[in-house]
């Protein structure tokens, strides 16, 4: 039992000191043009310093991966094939989601259409309202997305 402690306790110091070197660099806040909040390791000219740099014995992210800066190195030719690939999935996840919310427009007006013949108290009133407010979350669902996507494609 003693040594179940024991280990217990010393696995949890080796943690907390492991943990505390991982995030020894300093750490800086910024707001970029966009409003977007972004925390990084680098000191930048409007960077606000959220934690002070205490020991440098670990090793940076940048000698691990051979990248100079925070962001790997592609030719112009590389970066505009990656550009024009990532329009097309995102044009075609565009199209499959008006598509979608389409589908569920014709059905949520189908059902409309249904239920206008029953009176409140029907059974199947009900269960067509419930049907009706499932459709228009799912919409609601569709709307953002494409919303999202649209945002995606302007920033290309």
């Amino acid at each position: 039992m003693k040594k179940t402690y024991c280990t217990i306790i010393l696995s949890g110091v080796i943690s907390l000191v492991f943990s505390t070197v991982s995030t020894a660099s300093g750490i800086h806040k910024l707001v970029d043009e966009h409003g977007r909040i972004i925390f990084t390791n680098n000191a930048a000219k409007d960077s606000l310093r959220i934690q002070s740099e205490t020991s440098r014995s670990t090793i940076s992210s940048r000698q691990i991966n051979g990248v100079a800066g925070n962001h790997p190195r592609v030719s112009k030719l590389q970066q505009d094939q990656r550009d024009t690939k990532r329009r097309r999935i995102l044009s075609q996840e565009l199209a499959n989601e008006t598509r979608l919310l389409e589908d569920i427009l014709k059905t949520i007006d189908l059902t409309l259409r249904k239920t206008e013949n029953y009176l409140p108290n029907h059974p199947y009133f009900t269960s067509n309202y419930f049907d009706i407010l499932q459709l228009r979350n799912q919409a609601a669902s569709h709307e953002r997305n494409i919303k999202a996507l649209n945002a995606e494609l302007n920033n290309l």
